[in-house]
């Protein structure tokens, strides 16, 4: 898929722009600070209808305005959809899709995207939240249920811990949490096998031979290979009887999906502990790998990238690699402070990015 053209009104440090890429590789340029990154959350918030970084709409903002309109033409195969998403201060976000109100559920399924950025750090280095929400917005754009699922059972999940403070009856939402999360679970774990194979290899391709491995530690123990949805649901079941009196007294939900963790180590060491923040970001960068290498492969069409910062600290021969890794890399954005390598520079649309003003200069 690809983004033809945007239109950015009061969105970060863009009073009014308006941009036409090109299909392949767009660089853009620019000191830090001038918007780079910016743009390229413009871009992902459209297609998403979230910020990469995770940030909230009043923070999208600009400083002197209340709106911000994000205006796109995006092609997925041989449909051509003009897509928009508009937020007031203190309001509610609307999209559209061909003028027609949109759920967030339509672009997961209309539209991919992987960014891979300074802020994936995190993934290794954060809380566990910032490891689920890693999962959730890529496992939303491969299977448009698992949406549907993670959205229900956070609903649950607020009902149960609001009846848990105020001591009353919290079983009726276990029963839903049992059904949705146990389908959460089940999707993470096999996402997770899957990555684990792909980056691992990506790993030992950047880093000279040194191995990686990825695993998923949820709340509820289960045989990740062989159960299905249902064993696990059994197990969640019995995990919570288990915990019910513990919950009660703490007055909230210490089982389900959202207590899950994932793990990475570097020669049997906790990466999280024991790697190095260089470390750290190769880890960030082979996961976006398999998560791209995934989606284009599951989805029979190649997600828009976004590379912010991505050859900064890397050296020519690891940049190489990169760049090798993603094969056919469909159509690509990527920021950079300095000079980007040669291979993507031949034939790519060159932008220059100053003070929020954006610029094509080849």
């Amino acid at each position: 898929m690809q983004i033809k053209s945007l239109s950015v009104v009061g969105f970060r440090n863009f009073s009014s722009v308006k941009v036409e890429f090109s299909d392949g590789v767009n660089i853009l340029s620019g000191d830090n600070g001038s918007g780079k990154t910016n743009l390229l959350e413009a871009i992902h918030t459209l297609c998403l209808g979230r910020s990469q970084r995770g940030a909230g709409d009043q923070v999208l903002l600009g400083s002197q305005s209340d709106v911000y309109r994000l205006e796109g033409e995006l092609q997925n195969e041989n449909e051509i959809c003009d897509v928009t998403a508009a937020y007031q201060r203190g309001g509610r976000k609307k999209l559209t899709i061909d003028g027609l109100s949109a759920r967030l559920s339509e672009l997961y399924e209309h539209f991919s995207v992987v960014s891979a950025g300074p802020e994936d750090n995190g993934v290794v280095a954060d809380s566990p939240s910032v490891r689920r929400a890693f999962l959730d917005i890529h496992l939303s754009q491969l299977s448009f249920s698992y949406l549907t699922d993670l959205s229900d059972y956070q609903r649950a999940l607020a009902q149960k811990n609001a009846a848990l403070k105020s001591e009353g009856d919290s079983s009726p939402f276990d029963t839903i949490m049992v059904a949705v999360g146990s389908r959460i679970m089940h999707a993470r774990a096999r996402f997770i096998a899957d990555v684990n194979q792909l980056a691992s290899a990506f790993y030992r391709r950047l880093s000279s031979g040194e191995e990686l491995a990825i695993e998923y530690r949820p709340s509820v123990s289960f045989d990740q290979i062989q159960s299905d949805s249902e064993a696990i649901a059994a197990s969640m079941k019995a995990r919570l009887e288990q915990m019910h009196n513990r919950e009660a007294i703490l007055q909230t939900a210490l089982v389900g999906p959202h207590r899950d963790d994932m793990y990475f180590g570097l020669a049997d060491l906790p990466a999280r502990s024991h790697g190095s923040q260089g470390q750290w970001r190769s880890i960030a960068i082979v996961l976006k790998l398999a998560v791209f290498d995934l989606l284009k492969k599951r989805r029979g069409q190649t997600p828009i990238l976004l590379l912010d910062e991505v050859f900064a600290e890397l050296d020519a021969k690891r940049c190489d690699a990169l760049i090798g890794a993603f094969g056919d890399m469909g159509q690509l954005f990527l920021t950079t402070a300095v000079t980007a390598p040669d291979s993507l520079r031949q034939n790519s649309r060159n932008f220059e990015i100053v003070d929020g003003k954006v610029e094509m200069v080849g």
